[in-house]
Formats: C-alpha cells, sequence, structure tokens
C-alpha cells in the first residue's frame, strides 16, 4: 500500500507570558473557545483558537503543500500574539514544551485538568499511560502533527508514527533540550487515530518556533516518502531509546544512517 494525497494539519499549544516579568500567565479567561468549540470569529475557514488548561491552543486547515502549512501556523501565532497584546501590551506567546507555572496563576480548576482523549504507543499498541497530576507545577506546550492519509489501517498508521518518530522526533532533540514534558507526554510513539488519519504526538511545543517549520513539514513528507518506498524501521528501541531519553548522541547517529535533513 502505498500514501497519496498526504495532507498536513496541527493543533499546537502556546504559552502566555509577561513580558515585564518573564513569567507565564494563564489563558483562562484571556483565551476565547473550548475544547470542541473553538472560537473563529473573522478567521478563515479551519482556523480556530481554544483554551487548553492554562494554555492557548490553535487549528489549521489540512494543508497540501509546505508554503501553506508554515503559513497558516504562522497566522495563527501571529493573530494569538496581536489578540493577547489588545488585552494586555506587555503580553506575548512563547513556544516552550513546558515551563513551571507560578501557583497564583494555578487557582482556577481549569488549570489542572488532564488530557483524557485516549492516545496509543507505536510500538506496542498499547495505550499510552494517563498522567494523573501535573507535577511541580509544571504545564506542557506540544506540537501536534496530523497527518492527512484518509487511511485507517492500524499497521500503516503505526509504522507512520515510528517513520514520523524517526525523521521528526529525533532530529527535535537536538534543538528542544526540554525534558519535563516526557513525565507526562509526548514519548516515542505516542499518536491518536483520527478520521483523516493519524495525530503524531511527540513533539513539544519548542518545535514551534518559525525557524524548524519547514523541518517539520519536510521531515514528516520524508518519513510517507519512506513507509512508501518499504524502508525497513531501524532495529530495536533506538528511536524509543533516543526520544523518551533525549539522547543527542544516538539522534546524531541516527540522523546520519537514515539521511535525514536537518537545519
Amino acid at each position: 500500500m502505498k500514501i497519496s494525497n498526504v495532507t498536513l494539519g496541527a493543533d499546537p499549544e502556546l504559552f502566555i507570558i509577561n513580558t515585564k516579568t518573564g513569567l507565564p500567565v494563564s489563558a483562562i479567561g484571556i483565551i476565547p473557545g473550548k475544547k470542541g468549540n473553538p472560537y473563529t470569529e473573522g478567521m478563515p475557514k479551519g482556523f480556530g483558537v481554544e483554551l487548553d488548561c492554562i494554555l492557548g491552543e490553535f487549528n489549521i486547515p489540512p494543508c497540501s503543500s509546505k508554503s501553506e502549512f508554515v503559513e497558516s501556523i504562522k497566522y495563527m501565532k501571529n493573530w494569538i500574539r496581536d489578540f493577547i497584546k489588545n488585552i494586555n501590551e506587555d503580553l506575548d506567546i512563547s513556544c516552550a514544551s513546558s515551563m513551571m507555572i507560578p501557583e497564583t496563576e494555578l487557582q482556577d480548576p481549569e488549570a489542572h485538568i488532564l488530557g483524557c482523549d485516549p492516545s496509543f504507543n507505536a510500538y506496542s499498541m498499547d495505550m499510552m499511560p494517563r498522567p494523573n497530576k501535573y507535577p511541580d507545577n509544571v504545564r506542557n506546550g506540544a506540537f501536534h502533527i496530523h497527518i492527512g492519509t484518509q487511511c485507517s489501517d492500524p499497521d500503516v498508521v503505526c509504522k507512520i508514527t515510528r517513520f514520523f518518530d524517526l525523521c521528526c522526533g529525533v532530529p527535535s532533540i537536538l534543538y528542544d533540550r526540554d525534558t519535563l514534558r516526557r513525565r507526562c507526554y509526548g514519548q516515542a510513539g505516542d499518536f491518536r487515530f483520527q478520521k483523516w488519519g493519524q495525530e503524531c504526538r511527540c513533539l513539544g511545543g519548542y518545535m514551534l518556533n518559525d525557524q524548524f517549520l519547514e523541518q517539520i513539514y519536510n521531515g514528516t513528507m520524508l518519513a510517507i516518502e519512506m513507509f512508501n518506498e518499504g524502508l525497513p524501521l531501524p532495529e530495536g528501541d533506538l528511536v524509543q531509546k533516543c526520544i523518551n531519553t533525549s539522547n543527542e548522541v544516538l539522534a546524531k547517529h541516527l540522523i546520519k544512517l537514515y539521511d535525514i535533513c536537518v537545519e
């Protein structure tokens, strides 16, 4: 089986910070929209913004080209930045994989809500373990990638997720040195089945910074190409070990071995 006409979407999460203090600020009461009911007023079709715990989350429509994907992400980042600065000019967005949040920003019960939709491990097909609380006042930002394949075959979805880990998750280790997020989310193989294909969940929010957007698109397309060509996946648990332990030496080895282009 070969995959064609692939689209890419995303539902990334952003922190809000106060530029004067440098501290994160809860998005509760600032970011409009809720899970399942995003705020879309004044946006093109397919775009939206919503609250996720204390972070702002946004959606982009399925994209058929690299330029469309990159510009869609940038459009929503700029939209959120402009929106919150109209509320308080000292506020800005921050693309990060985790932040320690001041206790004063965690008083609302919504600040303690954990994601409840199940996700799976593409290496074992077991359900990913769900955290029962956030450790140490840490909150997490993610860059979930939606791969539109129109395929629901579990074997295909798992293989593509594993190639995505190799082509996107492994290189991210060289740039995103955050290790706190994976105590709750984003370990290797983390994915969800979606009606359009799948959602790959290993990337942290740091990779949402502009300089990495083209690399993520290219890496995802490389993952599809590797799947279509029937290339073998890395042996053993090398990718899992690399991502789950943030092993930069192993990341460099795998990047060289599989000729993965990085910036």
